[in-house]
């Protein structure tokens, strides 16, 4: 969250219908704030969508989210039940040499990563300037980052080590003195931050579906919520959260902020194909896929990024317990090609794939596939320069505040950990 609110004044306007603007403009009311929220979709939401399919429900979107405290409470309070993740389904795969694997990292190279959490990184980085990429060549070797955090990053972000700022994508990793080794850092960092050794975050989903986070949110502010709405220019308001993406916070900004707004002009973001894909169980040769999900290395000669074993994970997302769900994705910034796809490609690629990953061998029963041309903003230096700037440009006066995915986290879990600074006793 960049800014701070003018709580002198208890009113507010939100510009923006998506999770971050909903959250924040249901936050206030529940503090008492008249609020206002403004979109100009038809439905709010923005990325974040189930559909109802005669298969179980479809995600536009994530499927689930890593649950703290902060989190828990959050949902409680709104009314929204969680379900945790299946037991016996918590496997986490990576693929690499044809295979899913828990650990894809040989003995020798497991070996070797082990005795480097242990010692001093081999080159000293600049935690402010450094890539993902660097700081893990740097504390944990070539094959950690190749196997391990690519992979993971693709899955995330849909982008690579290299495209990410490790200052801000990944701020719990700053090492708290460089020259010392990972593991002494990690433990330093937790202490700093007063995190207990099993403090933990769950993954869970919300009973039926995200989708229905958003209703509740809608729900709560009534006729409060204003969408079919464009907001051509910023009202005089004396509190304003405005929950856009980039390219349209630039263009409300521009009159008054033009250096902030070129800042965001340049941002860029990660294209990205997700189809939630319904098969037989039967259709897989060694039995339906179990697990939380697998990430595929841009090395193992796969289009596919991930997949989620999303009945694996939670058995509620099919009606038919015959029926597997899955969510694939494709794109990126490796292949953004993959967003050009027809549908019936898409279809092709995937099954053709899911044949050599999982072994599927008849056909989809269903899919619904989604594309986002800016599906997740690039956690890059340019994103400093534009916090920065925004910090203190249109930012810098009590009362205007801008809250969005690229403002702090990427998560809905850091969302809602950030909703706290709304709160008046959090600003002096």
């Amino acid at each position: 969250m960049i800014g701070n609110l003018d709580h002198r004044h208890r009113e507010a306007t939100v510009i923006g219908a998506g999770i971050s603007g909903l959250m924040a403009a249901y936050t206030l009311k529940r503090q008492g704030f008249k609020v206002r929220v403004f979109d100009s979709a038809s439905r709010p939401g923005g990325l974040i969508r189930t559909r109802a399919t005669l298969f179980g429900p479809a995600e536009t979107a994530a499927h689930s989210l890593m649950v703290n405290q902060s989190v828990s409470r959050f949902f409680s309070d709104l009314g929204v039940k969680l379900v945790p993740v299946s037991q016996g389904s918590t496997a986490r795969y990576i693929y690499r040499n044809g295979k899913m694997r828990r650990n894809p990292l040989t003995w020798w190279e497991s070996l070797v990563t082990l005795r480097r959490l242990f010692s001093r990184p081999t080159t000293l980085i600049d935690p402010n300037r450094a890539s993902l990429a660097d700081w893990t060549r740097a504390y944990l070797g070539e094959a950690v980052l190749r196997n391990l955090l690519a992979p993971f990053v693709t899955g995330v972000y849909a982008a690579t080590p290299e495209e990410l700022c490790l200052s801000i994508a990944f701020p719990t990793l700053i090492p708290v003195d460089p020259r010392r080794s990972l593991f002494w850092n990690l433990r330093a960092s937790r202490k700093m931050r007063g995190i207990q050794e099993n403090a933990r975050p769950t993954m869970m989903t919300p009973e039926k579906g995200l989708g229905s986070v958003i209703s509740k949110l809608a729900d709560h502010l009534g006729s409060d919520l204003v969408l079919n709405h464009r907001i051509e220019t910023l009202p005089d308001t004396p509190n304003l959260i405005v929950s856009v993406p980039p390219l349209e916070l630039a263009r409300l900004i521009e009159p008054t902020d033009p250096s902030s707004a070129l800042a965001l002009k340049a941002l860029k973001a990660s294209p990205l194909v997700s189809v939630t894909a319904f098969a037989r169980k039967e259709d897989f040769k060694n039995g339906p896929p179990r697990g939380v999900g697998v990430l595929i290395p841009r090395n193992e000669g796969l289009r596919i990024l991930g997949v989620l074993f999303n009945s694996s994970s939670f058995p509620e997302r099919v009606l038919n317990p015959d029926t597997v769900s899955m969510t694939v994705m494709l794109g990126g910034t490796t292949d953004p090609g993959a967003l050009d796809l027809a549908d019936d490609e898409v279809v092709n690629l995937i099954t053709r794939e899911l044949g050599s990953l999982l072994g599927l061998r008849g056909q989809l029963l269903h899919w619904e596939t989604t594309r986002w041309t800016s599906a997740i903003p690039l956690y890059s230096e340019a994103l400093i320069e534009a916090r920065t700037l925004l910090l203190k440009g249109f930012c810098s006066s009590p009362g205007r505040v801008v809250f969005s995915n690229f403002s702090k986290d990427v998560s809905i879990r850091g969302m809602i950990e950030s909703l706290r600074h709304l709160h008046p006793s959090t600003h002096p």
